[in-house]
């Protein structure tokens, strides 16, 4: 069966899903529908997306919005075709004058609905030569994965495109969309019938290799760039182990601008490799501290130090030495203060003004306390929010703050990764503190590789639940639109590393997750 690839990600090819083909209202009770021919489960692992989407994410990669699954029987022990007869025929439209079609029926199932909606014999038209443009009333979210069928008869027709594509479907109920079927839908359908492995995502081009990004020690997110500061779009600022620091701007599409492109903002190094940043800088985060609206770099050094540095952007140039202070520099905690025993920081808008410049911070004997309106004066209105205990002080490994919860508020939550691998949001813990517990994922393996953790602003909505990971492994993912109750989907960044082989003279190197891991090497050693 086809369906558009936005509705789907890498990771529900490991879940329960199911497809029950003519749902539509139960005859008996209006209020719950009816699947005439059963219900049939995907086959585990059996969902086929062009590996490009599965890396660039539906923005960049909008033409290739469809998808491949395979089903396994019913409960009474056929397969699909045996139980509703022959389906669609495949039908691509190669150049883009064919995307100007007669005849086409639009069906999909808007929101809750029991019935599918039918729009039927009308016509399509080409959009920015990639897509079809069909107009059909009330086709609101929900619809995404619909068919294009020409020449329906009311029981099949040419299946010519599947509900998404640009803006995933469209902005308006009217009008809606598909990515243009072609060569790429030929291969990706080949791909399932033969039952081929599935695409794996192939990371973003120019953002480096894993073994580079074993490097990466520390991130922090805010709008630093001046072209992000419009778009309001979160960028990314990483601390490497040798003590380069490096701006990289967002694309408003899980993922960042690499390099220096013609007509996109560059990839900036604020800092080159330097002892200062290597060796001393403990923990960085940033906010709008300074209440410019623009988002600055607070770094806590080893000898409890605490610096601010004022309003980030593409031309900004850090110190790489002790003696070097630049205007913008802004001491806040002296040296040998207690914020030398400060492990974990995180900034968000927890219950102060407007700004981003309240901080939760954990302590090395797991006291967790909150300060707002955190300001170039230094650190207010300090709240105890846990006494020193025994669980923080063991088992918090990283802390950091995001909206995951979709509320208008502005109340920031609060994610934790255990040293277990269990994943925790605090919701709203300006008004809640850490009472409102919601547990994201249970103990696991693979999160304990989790070495960097970043919530940000990196997709098209306004909330900080874009979450940035670098692995153990140096495999980078974000996993976009996060929930307070959900992982968002994941998009690979960086692959992880080549896989091991036979090196001379030694015999076969057998990988594991033991040491070091990432999403990409888990599902390879689970195919495995």
């Amino acid at each position: 069966m086809i369906s558009a690839a936005h509705c789907l990600n890498d990771n529900d090819r490991f879940r329960n899903l199911a497809f029950a083909p003519g749902w539509k209202v139960d005859p008996k009770d209006k209020s719950k529908g009816v699947a005439p021919y059963g219900v049939f489960p995907i086959k585990p692992g059996k969902i086929w997306l062009d590996g490009r989407y599965l890396s660039q994410g539906p923005v960049k990669a909008d033409d290739l919005d469809f998808a491949f699954l395979k089903t396994g029987p019913n409960s009474k022990g056929q397969f699909l075709e045996n139980a509703t007869g022959m389906g669609n025929e495949l039908t691509t439209l190669a150049a883009s004058g064919n995307l100007n079609q007669k005849n086409v029926t639009l069906i999909g199932f808007p929101g809750s609905s029991k019935s599918p909606l039918v729009c039927p014999s009308t016509q399509t038209k080409a959009y920015d030569d990639r897509f079809l443009e069909i107009a059909c009333d009330g086709f609101a979210p929900g619809v995404s994965g619909g068919p294009f069928l020409r020449n329906f008869d009311g029981k099949r027709g040419d299946i010519i495109g599947v509900i998404g594509g640009y803006k995933t479907g469209g902005k308006f109920d009217n009008i809606s969309y598909s990515s243009q079927f072609d060569a790429d839908v030929v291969r990706l359908y080949n791909q399932a019938v033969n039952d081929y492995p599935p695409d794996q995502p192939s990371g973003i081009d120019g953002m480096g290799d894993a073994g580079m990004w074993r490097h990466a020690t520390a991130a922090a997110t805010g709008q630093f760039h001046t072209s992000s500061q419009k778009t309001k779009d979160g960028d990314l600022i990483v601390k490497w182990s040798d003590g380069e620091m490096t701006l990289y701007p967002g694309d408003q599409s899980q993922g960042f601008h690499t390099g220096c492109t013609a007509g996109q903002p560059c990839e900036t190094q604020l800092a080159k490799p330097n002892k200062l940043w290597a060796e001393y800088a403990d923990v960085i985060t940033a906010g709008d501290y300074t209440g410019s609206n623009a988002y600055d770099l607070m770094v806590k050094w080893v000898d409890g130090e605490v610096t601010i540095y004022k309003d980030i952007d593409e031309k900004t140039k850090l110190p790489t030495s002790s003696d070097e202070h630049p205007s913008n520099e802004i001491k806040v905690a002296g040296s040998g203060s207690t914020w030398k025993f400060a492990k974990g920081i995180a900034t968000g808008k927890y219950g102060g003004n407007t700004w981003t410049d309240d901080l939760v911070v954990r302590w090395a004997d797991g006291e967790v306390t909150k300060y707002t309106n955190v300001d170039g004066a230094g650190f207010h209105a300090e709240q105890q929010l846990l006494s020193p205990n025994d669980l923080w002080k063991n088992h918090a490994a990283i802390i950091a703050g995001g909206d995951f919860d979709g509320s208008v508020n502005s109340d920031f939550d609060l994610f934790v990764r255990w040293t277990d691998g269990e994943l925790t949001i605090y919701e709203d813990l300006g008004a809640n503190g850490l009472k409102k517990e919601n547990k994201l994922k249970a103990a696991n393996e693979l999160w304990t590789h989790s070495r960097v953790i970043v919530p940000g602003e990196f997709g098209g909505n306004l909330w900080e639940d874009d979450v940035f990971v670098r692995w153990s492994d140096g495999e980078v993912s974000i996993y976009g639109n996060t929930q307070a109750d959900a992982l968002g989907r994941e998009y690979q960044l960086v692959p992880p590393p080549a896989h091991l082989g036979l090196t001379p003279g030694s015999q076969r190197n057998e990988e594991s997750c033991d040491t070091e891991c990432g999403p990409g090497r888990l599902r390879h050693l689970t195919k495995s």
